[in-house]
């Protein structure tokens, strides 16, 4: 297994320090979690192939064709998709519900997990509630 390198640690602590919205201390299983990746062989090809892959499939122009109910959630201090990105984006889709998550920068999830899971059970719930109430009619 390769060494992770003083660079992609750099890389990794300036994107912690932007991801995250506020003063949070990174638990270490979480802090190993984020070191994961950066151990593999050409992890930097694999992000970078991933981050574009976007482009090359017009995924953002396909928005449409998503009718499908869809969860977006961000935080309200989101520093890599800017807040006003994911409205934007909710906006955008025909079924979308939005979720902006308070004190919540990039990975709400992490950050706030009891306000990420309340606003995922709730469109869940609500997402079965459409259903039953389809189904009946």
């Amino acid at each position: 297994m390769m060494r992770v390198g003083r660079v992609a640690l750099g890389v990794l602590a300036i994107i912690l320090v932007i991801m995250l919205a506020g003063p949070f201390l990174i638990p270490v299983p979480l802090l190993e979690g984020y070191k994961k990746p950066l151990r593999a062989e050409n992890w930097d090809t694999a992000l970078w192939n991933f981050t574009s892959a976007n482009h090359a499939a017009n995924l953002t122009g396909r928005l449409g064709e998503l009718t499908t109910p869809v969860l977006v959630i961000t935080g309200d201090d989101d520093r890599i998709i800017p807040t006003k990105q994911s409205i934007r984006l909710a906006g955008e889709l025909s079924n979308a519900t939005l979720a902006v998550i308070s004190n919540a920068g990039h990975v709400p999830h992490e950050e706030t997990p009891a306000a990420f899971m309340q606003a995922v059970e709730g469109f869940l719930t609500s997402c079965i509630l459409k259903n039953l109430v389809n189904f009946h009619v």
